[in-house]
């Protein structure tokens, strides 16, 4: 029985590795903590985008509270804009992230297109989305911080990243 139980319990992230995760606030915090090591950046004021769907609204206007007077961390302070999905696509100008929700939080071809074309970093709690290329930041908080970088998605949306925040990530 104990052999049982542990192995579902190893099998479990195998399980979940794909499937779409919700954001905390915890994960807003290492969100704020990339986007200052991203080079070229500067201190200030940081737009991020909370594309959303109908199952990701709720989820989206919870981080549009957390980030309601603004979402320090370290020099940057990150400010929202609420993005429906369907017009994500002709709505990352003067964005600086796209935080993917809901069902969007896989991504999409067009939405890492647009992201592509306008230098936005897209961020998902779904590894998926940054396995497949369509985000550059994967972020998960629980139970352990892992943060994964897709090279493929960051030189598509010109995004690069300070030395010292590549060595505390993974990167594909």
């Amino acid at each position: 029985m104990r052999f049982i139980l542990a192995a579902a319990l190893a099998a479990l992230p195998l399980l979940t590795a794909g499937a779409s995760a919700q954001m905390s606030e915890r994960d807003l915090a290492i969100i704020g903590r990339a986007l200052n090591f991203v080079e070229g950046g500067q201190p200030g004021q940081r737009v991020v985008a909370l594309i959303y769907d109908d199952a990701g609204q709720a989820e989206a206007e919870a981080l549009n509270v957390a980030m309601a007077s603004g979402y320090s961390a370290r020099d940057i302070t990150m400010v929202s804009r609420m993005v429906p999905a369907s017009e994500a696509a002709s709505s990352l100008s003067g964005v600086d992230a796209a935080i993917l929700l809901g069902g969007v939080s896989g991504g999409t071809p067009a939405i890492a297109q647009a992201a592509g074309s306008n230098g936005v970093m897209t961020v998902s709690a779904n590894m998926g989305c940054v396995t497949s290329g369509q985000c550059v930041l994967g972020v998960q908080s629980a139970p352990a911080v892992r943060i994964v970088v897709s090279q493929s998605a960051a030189s598509a949306a010109s995004v690069s990243f300070a030395t010292a925040f590549a060595m505390m990530i993974e990167q594909i």
